[in-house]
């Protein structure tokens, strides 16, 4: 079974042709925003406009919806666990010695949201820049090859594990694997087949990699580089726009009186 997920989209947009380094940049401000960020109205504020930028930047509806349906299973599981683990507020309902309040909904409606928000910023510059630009540009911003290596294959991991389960599972299914039936802790043992295989398979291409990178002659001698990335007018204004939003929010939030909306 062989399986190989590419979640770059091929385009020419504005996103595309920005420097890695100023994208980035932008997943690291967008990141300290959507933690700056605590009102469920303000994340989700913060969500569509991830969104809009990743439309913007021609990348399709149905990726970014591909990413959402991902998170979904987190979701929900926030959105039932946190709730009774947040005091505050106006009591809605006990369960014994547990207490659901508007607080804690609240406090989970904000995490769940958050969660989304920082997958999508997360894969931004995935879904908008070539592999190898990546590392060039990690390893351009300071960072050593192998650790720019190291994050950007960590990243890339994620979708090449989704479309493994995905395969797996389909091909479970085939051979007459029911996942539907029976109660939840049936179900639950069901997937341990498709998880079995996934960790074999994941050990595989983990294998593969390293030879992969082994005969490429990795470490072995100093790198030299084909092309490299300079800065452009347009990716320095992006950059001082990132930086002025990030610190207008961050006076936002410690300006007495004004923070607590946010």
């Amino acid at each position: 079974m062989s399986v190989y997920v590419d979640v770059y989209t091929h385009a020419d947009s504005w996103l595309h042709r920005l420097d890695p380094r100023v994208k980035l940049l932008g997943t690291a401000a967008g990141t300290a925003a959507a933690f700056l960020l605590v009102t469920p109205l303000a994340l989700l504020a913060a969500l569509g406009l991830a969104i809009a930028v990743l439309r913007l930047g021609s990348v399709p509806a149905e990726r970014i919806r591909w990413v959402l349906r991902g998170v979904l299973p987190l979701t929900i599981l926030i959105l039932l666990i946190q709730p009774w683990f947040v005091p505050g507020g106006r009591e809605l309902f006990a369960l014994g010695p547990l207490r659901l309040t508007t607080g804690g909904a609240t406090a989970a409606l904000a995490i769940a949201i958050r969660a989304n928000v920082l997958t999508l910023l997360a894969l931004m510059p995935l879904f908008t820049t070539r592999h190898d630009d990546l590392v060039r540009g990690l390893v351009q911003a300071g960072l050593p090859y192998t650790a720019g290596l190291t994050i950007t294959l960590a990243l890339r991991y994620i979708p090449i594990a989704a479309g493994l389960y995905t395969t797996i599972r389909q091909a479970e299914e085939a051979r007459g694997l029911d996942l539907e039936r029976g109660n939840i802790f049936r179900r639950v043992r069901q997937f341990v087949p498709i998880l079995t295989a996934l960790v074999i398979q994941s050990v595989r291409l983990s294998d593969h990699l390293a030879m992969a990178m082994t005969v490429r002659g990795l470490g072995s001698g100093p790198r030299t580089e084909r092309r490299v990335l300079h800065m452009t007018g347009r990716d320095w204004l992006a950059a001082a726009i990132i930086a002025a939003a990030l610190a207008t929010l961050i006076a936002v939030r410690l300006a007495p009186g004004l923070g607590a909306g946010a």
